[in-house]
């Protein structure tokens, strides 16, 4: 699974290039796929240094993302064989649905090929989305909570002490008051 696993990210990347390579104008999104690739091939080659880490799930993440990025290209390479238009040029059609195919091939692998891949993978995803929750929570927290939280600490009155007094207030004069006074303050 080791060797499948890097002659997958090889090929993956260099589907990439080509996928940056066909798509006009050339934009650095278009590169997404060997960024995949290339983080399947290091994933291949850290397969097996650890006994309780599974980084062989890593690439099986890369092919689901890039599985999920390709979903419009197969959908659009089934219309152009049914005889339709599409807004896409051909070669990338192809690319995209070859890099989809590609994609559920290994997938499949995965799962045939890998013992307790269930078990494994729900390992995986629990490692993962602790990992996920640290970094993104912690993004979140200094982007968007800590920014709001001070512009409204500055900014806003809940208290409403700078707010003026209503017009209709009127000072009761203050002073010796008889017992009758007292008894009917409104």
């Amino acid at each position: 699974m080791k060797l499948l696993t890097i002659l997958f990210g090889i090929i993956l990347t260099l589907l990439g290039a080509w996928n940056y390579t066909a798509s006009q104008p050339a934009n650095l999104w278009a590169l997404t796929p060997a960024l995949y690739g290339a983080l399947a091939i290091l994933f291949g080659f850290l397969a097996g240094k650890w006994e309780h880490k599974h980084p062989l799930y890593g690439a099986v993440m890369m092919a689901i993302l890039t599985l999920l990025s390709s979903l419009r290209g197969m959908w659009n390479l089934f219309i152009l064989l049914s005889g339709g238009a599409t807004a896409m040029p051909a070669q990338l059609i192809y690319i995209r649905s070859l890099r989809g195919i590609l994609s559920v091939l290994f997938i499949g692998a995965a799962i045939l090929l890998i013992k307790n891949f269930w078990q494994n993978w729900k390992a995986f995803g629990q490692f993962l989305g602790d990992w996920l929750a640290r970094v993104l929570l912690t993004i979140f927290y200094f982007t968007v909570f800590l920014p709001f939280g001070i512009g409204v600490r500055l900014f806003s009155d809940p208290l409403a002490i700078k707010t003026r007094p209503d017009k209709l207030w009127r000072p009761r004069p203050t002073g010796d008051k008889t017992l009758e006074d007292l008894q009917r303050q409104f």
